[in-house]
């Protein structure tokens, strides 16, 4: 029987930067819960976002955030993998190189970014961020950070990908979250990772879980549970990663599995 549910948020639950998720599926976490089942939200956001998001069942549910690099529940930080800031600054030096570009870095409750742009009223606005400008970062930021993002309309993966990633990969993990953004976190602070500290904490093996994703930033989860889902509008690779293939998501296509699952076995 399944114990534990992990879900990618943006393009599995919701449209990318929105909030608007199926109402059903409040309703299906707390029938879940109701029967024993944990859920987990799995996200590039972070904490204050996923919080706002799931608000009908906040306290009820686990969080990991900053694409893994913070694994907690509504209380309580379970664990965090910061960067180190020399390497830090250094990406954020390598990153204001690429052309329309931009930074956002990521501590425990609050996101920063230095100039109040597109991206600052779209993760304020949409996203539903505690994000703050604060001008250089090296000046500013003290406390240690989870994650740097890097946002680009359009082309963002292959834009990283010319210089940036060939000279960081070998020391971090950087994965697309979206067609905008590229996500920077330590190696082993990712969304599998994550979820399989979550597995440990509770119990939980991964024949006993289910995990939902679209994108690449998603693979390690779906390694990490024997049912998995690519929803049907998700990238080819996580498709050839998963065990199974939902509806997309403009068919609201993990809900209505769920739904099939829970009354599969007779859950309340």
């Amino acid at each position: 029987m399944i114990k534990l549910i992990a879900s990618d948020i943006d393009g599995t639950l919701v449209p990318d930067g929105t909030d608007k998720i199926d109402p059903r599926m409040m309703d299906v976490i707390k029938r879940m819960t109701r029967n024993g089942i944990k859920f987990v939200g799995a996200s590039g956001r972070q904490f204050a976002s996923m919080y706002r998001l799931f608000s009908p069942v906040a306290e009820d549910i686990y969080y990991i955030t900053d694409n893994g690099s913070i694994l907690r529940d509504y209380k309580n930080v379970l664990s965090m993998n910061d960067i180190e800031k020399d390497d830090l600054w250094g990406m954020v030096r390598d990153a204001k190189k690429i052309p329309r570009s931009d930074i956002m870095i990521c501590g425990q409750d609050w996101a920063y970014c230095e100039d109040e742009g597109e991206m600052f009223y779209w993760l304020r606005d949409s996203y539903k961020f505690n994000i703050k400008v604060v001008g250089d970062f090296e000046t500013y930021i003290k406390e240690d950070i989870a994650k740097m993002s890097i946002y680009r309309t359009g082309d963002c993966e292959e834009a990283v990908n010319e210089e940036f990633t060939p000279k960081w990969e070998k020391k971090f993990l950087i994965a697309s979250a979206g067609t905008m953004w590229m996500d920077i976190v330590k190696y082993g602070a990712d969304k599998g990772s994550s979820l399989r500290k979550l597995q440990d904490i509770l119990g939980i093996t991964p024949e006993e879980t289910m995990v939902f994703g679209d994108n690449l930033n998603d693979i390690g989860m779906l390694e990490a549970a024997s049912e998995s889902y690519a929803i049907g509008s998700a990238r080819d690779e996580v498709k050839a990663a998963a065990k199974h293939i939902a509806p997309t998501l403009s068919e609201n296509g993990e809900t209505e599995v769920l739904m099939a699952y829970l009354d599969s076995i007779g859950a309340e």
